[in-house]
C-alpha cells in the first residue's frame, strides 16, 4: 500500500516538474522573420529608383487589392526590398483595433503575407515609467 502512495507522489512531483519547466519555453512567435518570395527579384543594394521601375503593380492596384480583399482604414503602403524581394509592405487598421501587416508581391500583386502587427513597446514604457527628455 505505501508503494502506491510513493508511486503516486513521485507522478505528481513529475507532472508538476514538467508543468513548470513548460512554463519557462518561450512560444512567442512574433520575433521570428517571415520568408517571402516575391516574383521580382532584385539586389539587396539597389536604390528607391531602380526598385520603382522593378514594380510591376502600382500602390492604386495594392490599395485596390487589399481593400477587395480586407476591411479597414489602410494606414501605409511602402515599397520594399526584403532580402532581394520586391514587395509591398502595408498596414491596415482593422474595426476591432488590432493592425494588419500585409506584404504584397510588387510583381504581380498578390498578397504573399498577412499578420496581426503586435505594438513595439520600449522597454521603459512596458514597465510603465515616464521617459525624461
Amino acid at each position: 500500500m505505501k508503494n502506491r502512495y510513493v508511486i503516486k507522489g513521485l507522478l505528481l512531483l513529475s507532472l508538476a516538474g514538467g508543468v513548470i519547466i513548460a512554463g519557462d519555453i518561450e512560444t512567442d512567435d512574433h520575433d521570428k522573420e517571415l520568408q517571402i518570395k516575391s516574383s521580382v527579384q532584385i539586389s539587396e543594394k539597389s536604390n528607391e529608383v531602380e526598385e520603382i521601375k522593378a514594380a510591376k503593380v502600382t500602390i492604386s492596384d495594392v490599395i485596390a487589392n487589399i481593400q477587395a480583399k480586407f476591411s479597414g482604414k489602410i494606414t501605409k503602403v511602402e515599397l520594399e526590398n526584403k532580402d532581394g524581394n520586391l514587395v509591398y509592405e502595408s498596414e491596415l487598421f482593422q474595426d476591432d483595433g488590432k493592425t494588419l501587416e500585409i506584404i504584397v508581391d510588387a510583381g504581380n500583386g498578390k498578397i504573399l503575407a498577412s499578420s496581426i502587427d503586435e505594438p513595439d513597446y520600449e522597454e521603459d514604457d512596458e514597465k510603465g515609467e515616464e521617459k525624461e527628455d
